[in-house]
Order: structure tokens, then C-alpha cells, then sequence
């Protein structure tokens, strides 16, 4: 998605939060200007409600140190009632004070995430010092610790780490207590099971791997920018074929049982009048072998573009017909989009091309 047409945002209280929703326009604009005229006060979180579904909720340094922070034994900690405590580093250090992550970046970075649709909330809290046991950003569970800098860090820096950090939310969400997910994973990605008993390097683990992947497929243009991922002995993850439909129907249902993947095929692709979009029934259960098929069209900022309930079983195949028109009946406009198909507890995901008359 081009920087120059994410979405806008728009700011509304919110309880003690504000709410900062999607809605068309001049990229993130508003989103920044709230934040920075102080909207998002010391005692307000600003959340997000993201076009592919994920909905964030930022905490300020300044929020954590009003309402959070506590200090015991010289020691400092953050102790949240739901995301649980991290021990700080709070010590004026030789190089000066520390520099919280901006806000308006981190921001940034989860509105232009792009290319998959989830439903799951985020708590992401901008550090006021170094978290003593990693000393730097991560993940726990939904919630993501942005670790501050000695001095203020790059926009696309921010992009990288949250989205980073996104994709360990995302793995734990989808992924992590699914066996089946994490192997279907491995064997795509070419990865060997690993030795729990030896240590592996960093960027060779596969909690790192899958976050990386989902980075790469997923961010924004500022999260991609460098092109490469921490393990380049990996080919990239667009050049592993079915990947990113793999991880973005894993994402489309975090944490529920998902209806078994399948083999999908669009024909024509690309398509300049209508396009047939079948799903193979390959295994199907016996009890609903003629399930109705349903295929919903997304544009590639995850919007909904069309939904077609209804169409046909047949040759082992559930097949749908879209006509390239949006919800309102009027031409889509020519271009990449994504689908979800689904029929006879069997759900497939992919892309199509839509090209001018």
C-alpha cells in the first residue's frame, strides 16, 4: 500500500482512551496531528482501529509513569493489571537521558499493516526505560513492549521493530497451541524440527522465522523498506509460494479451530469480465459434502470489496462467479485483490487480478 493513501485516521474519546478509527483519506494525518496536539493526553490511550481488524491500544511513557510505574528496593517496575509487570532500567545512563519510541510512528506502523484480515485486540506501551530482562523490545502474549532509544529512532526503525514484535502477537494468537499450523508451517518454510535441549542462534529460531515473515508479507512500506529479513540464509518470504496465503488464513481466525485448508484456483487470472474462483472438496466431511460456497473478495488494505453467498458443487469442486463489481454493483476498479473461499468446512485463500475493459 502506498504511504500516500493508508487510511486516515479519526480521533474520539473513548472512555479514558481515544479512539482513533479508519476512514479514507491522507494517510495517518490525523492520527499524528491528535497525537501530537496532545489528545492522546498522559492519563489517555490512543486506539486503533486498524483496516485489517487489528485494534491497538498505544500507552504513552507519560501514561505508564502516571498511572503504572512503581518503584520498590530501588527497584522500578511496570505493573499493569492485565499485561503483568516488566522490570525497568530507569538510571540517567552516560550517553543521557533515554528517548521513548514515538507514538505517532508506532501508530503509523500498525495502521499500514496490510494483506490479511484478524480480529484481535493489542496493548502496546512505549517504555520509559530498558526493560532489564531483554534489554530491548518484545512481545508477551497480546502485548508488545517498545523498548526506548538513547536518542530519538528512525521512523522506519519503529516500523520494523513493531511489526516485529506484531508478528510475535499474530504466532501467539494463531499459531502457538496448533500443532497442526506450526507444522504445515515448518514443512512450506523448508524448516527442520529444531533440538529443544541446544540452544539456537537467534535468527535461526522459529518463533523469530515466522515473525519475520509475517513483517515482510504484512507491514507497511516503512516496516519492508530494507527488503531482507534477520535470516538471510532463508529465501525471502514472497518467493515461498503459498506462504502468505498460508499465514493470512491462520490470521483470518486467531485462537478458534479453523475449517481445514485447501487447494484453491482462479480461472481466468487475470480476469477481465468475471472470474471463477473454485475450492477444491478434497476430504470434506461426508455429513455436508454439498455445502453452500461463499467467496469474499478483499481489496489489498483488507477491505471487504464483495461477498458472494451462493454458488455451486461440483466434480469435487465448490465454485463461485464474481462479476469484478463491489457491494454497491459498481466496477471494481482494475487491479490485485484477495480472496476467501469457503464450502463444506474447507476454506482456501489466495489472489486474483483484475484488469481493464
Amino acid at each position: 500500500m502506498d504511504r500516500n493513501c493508508s487510511e486516515n485516521l479519526v480521533g474520539t474519546r473513548d472512555g479514558d482512551r481515544c479512539r482513533i478509527a479508519p476512514a479514507c483519506g491522507f494517510g495517518v494525518c490525523w492520527a499524528l496531528w491528535l497525537l501530537a496536539c496532545g489528545l492522546a493526553a498522559p492519563s489517555l490511550a490512543a486506539t486503533l482501529d486498524t483496516a485489517t481488524g487489528l485494534v491497538v491500544t498505544i500507552h504513552s511513557a507519560e501514561e505508564i509513569q502516571a498511572r503504572w510505574l512503581v518503584r520498590e528496593g530501588g527497584r522500578t517496575w511496570l505493573r499493569h493489571p492485565v499485561a503483568g509487570e516488566v522490570e525497568l532500567d530507569t538510571v540517567l545512563h552516560p550517553w543521557g537521558e533515554l528517548v521513548p519510541v514515538s507514538e505517532t510512528a508506532v501508530a503509523e506502523a500498525f495502521a499500514t499493516t496490510r494483506g490479511f484480515l484478524t480480529a484481535l485486540q493489542i496493548e502496546v506501551f512505549l517504555l520509559p526505560g530498558f526493560p532489564v530482562e531483554v534489554s530491548g523490545s518484545f512481545a508477551r502474549r497480546d502485548a508488545i513492549f517498545m523498548a526506548p532509544g538513547i536518542a530519538e529512532q528512525a521512523v522506519e526503525t519503529i516500523a520494523y521493530l513493531a511489526t516485529h514484535e506484531l508478528g510475535h502477537v499474530l504466532c501467539w494468537a494463531a499459531v502457538d497451541g496448533r500443532p497442526d499450523r506450526w507444522s504445515a508451517y515448518r514443512e512450506l518454510r523448508g524448516l527442520p524440527l529444531q533440538d529443544a535441549s541446544a540452544p539456537a542462534r537467534h535468527a535461526d529460531r522459529h518463533r523469530e522465522i515466522i515473525a519475520e515473515d509475517i513483517r515482510f508479507l504484512f507491514g507497511g512500506p516503512l516496516a519492508t523498506r530494507s527488503g531482507t529479513i534477520e535470516n538471510t540464509a532463508l529465501p525471502l518470504p514472497d518467493a515461498v509460494t503459498g506462504l502468505a496465503d498460508l499465514l493470512a488464513g491462520y490470521l483470518a481466525a486467531p485462537g478458534a479451530p479453523s475449517p481445514a485448508t485447501a487447494p484453491s484456483r482462479v480461472y481466468p487470472n487475470p480476469c477481465r469480465e468475471v472470474a471463477r474462483v473454485e475450492v477444491s472438496l478434497d476430504g470434506a466431511a461426508d455429513e455436508s459434502p454439498r455445502g453452500v460456497p461463499e467467496l469474499t473478495v478483499y481489496d489489498v488494505r483488507g477491505r471487504v470489496v464483495r461477498v458472494i453467498a451462493g454458488g455451486s458443487v461440483a466434480n469435487g469442486r465448490g465454485i463461485v462467479v464474481w462479476d469484478g463489481t463491489d457491494v454497491d454493483g459498481r466496477r471494481a476498479a482494475a487491479g490485485t485483490y484477495l480472496y476467501c473461499i469457503r464450502c463444506s468446512g474447507r476454506v482456501s485463500t489466495g489472489r486474483l487480478v483484475l484488469v481493464g475493459r
